[in-house]
């Protein structure tokens, strides 16, 4: 028996029973909690890591596999997400300013209504309300509209400015029948308010411009 084995028992022969039992078992418990903390876990965190590792090599393998099948068609596929590109490039406002944006959009809008037989009264710039932002990378050109035609006229402005080359977004639109006073009869009274077949409206409408052409 060694010296350290020796007096290890001797100190143990010294202690009470009820100490001794009490040793013994926090010696008991103490034994896997520390080969636990000094072996197996450190044994779990390095396999984790491995297993991650190999998951992440694995990943990358299937991406690299996935470009080299793809491979002779990458030239066709760039191409046409170049040519979609440009699509959505051109139906962005292009103008270095903001005031030359804004009468870029607004030439649009006044072709637009002349060809659908509307009268705008009124077109004005106007700003984003709060909580709005814009779209990452664009500047929006709003514009306020207040004009008349009659319903057709209006539902066919409406539809140019869905079909425009440039992307527009309605924000707001009001329609107000015009009415007028029927003419007195022989005692005086007037009758009821009559359409007259005008329809007046107003409208917010929104472009959009690059920001890095789009000045203040």
């Amino acid at each position: 028996m060694s010296l350290l084995n020796r007096r290890g028992f001797l100190l143990l022969n010294r202690l009470a029973p009820r100490d001794r039992r009490a040793l013994l078992m926090g010696l008991g418990i103490l034994l896997p909690v520390g080969a636990y903390v000094l072996g197996v876990k450190p044994y779990r965190s390095a396999l984790e890591d491995v297993r991650d590792r190999v998951q992440a090599e694995r990943e990358l393998l299937a991406r690299e596999l996935e470009l080299l099948e793809a491979g002779p068609d990458m030239p066709e596929k760039m191409r046409a997400v170049q040519a979609e590109a440009e699509v959505h490039e051109d139906r962005l406002v292009r103008a270095a300013s903001g005031v030359l944006a804004e009468a870029a959009l607004t030439g649009l809008l006044e072709a637009s209504a002349l060809q659908s037989r509307v009268l705008l009264e009124e077109i004005r710039g106007g700003e984003l309300g709060r909580g709005e932002s814009a779209p990452p990378g664009l500047a929006v050109v709003r514009l306020h509209l207040r004009g008349e035609s009659d319903l057709e006229g209006v539902l066919n402005f409406l539809d140019r400015l869905e079909k425009s080359p440039l992307l527009l977004r309605i924000r707001g639109l009001a329609l107000e029948p015009e009415t007028a006073r029927a003419e007195s009869d022989g005692d005086g009274e007037r009758g009821p308010s009559l359409p007259t077949g005008v329809v007046e409206f107003q409208l917010i409408v929104d472009g959009f411009a690059r920001v890095e052409e789009y000045g203040s």
